[in-house]
């Protein structure tokens, strides 16, 4: 039970006997075998809940797994499993901070007058600085004014 053998009980109840009395010592059994009782109830009803816990996370583990091996068969499977390069830095709009542009009429208006005008919105081409672009574009793009 505990560990404690024949001897050990000998000298336990003698113990006992002599400290209780013969008088009280079959009230104290009955309640020490109750107390061990409940205390291999408790043992035992934890014992329950951690397998039950053990066998909830182990299930959990293996439908974990199968779903990870579900994803890795069909990523390998797949065609579209391609890694792309991420593109460069994109041209911006090289347009001073005080221009304003008139969105009803689709003009620009430069807040001081010694600036020249700028054209229309829509209309200045923007440079493709993709490896593809070809040289012949970089002719066609105007310089930003100052």
């Amino acid at each position: 039970m505990f560990g404690i053998g024949l001897p050990e009980m000998i000298v336990i109840l003698a113990v006992a006997l002599i400290v209780v009395g013969p008088d009280k010592l079959p009230d104290v059994a009955r309640s020490v075998a109750k107390w061990v009782f409940e205390l291999k109830k408790t043992v035992n009803q934890v014992k329950e809940s951690l397998e039950d816990e053990d066998n909830l996370l182990g299930s959990v583990h293996s439908d974990l797994r199968k779903t990870g091996d579900d994803l890795k068969g069909k990523l390998l499977e797949s065609d579209d499993f391609t890694w792309h390069e991420p593109g460069g830095p994109k041209n911006v709009d090289d347009r001073e901070e005080d221009e304003v542009i008139d969105v009803d009429s689709g003009q620009e208006d430069g807040l001081s007058s010694d600036k020249e005008s700028a054209p229309a919105a829509g209309s200045r081409e923007r440079k493709d600085t993709s490896p593809d672009a070809d040289n012949e574009d970089e002719e066609h793009t105007p310089e930003p004014t100052s």
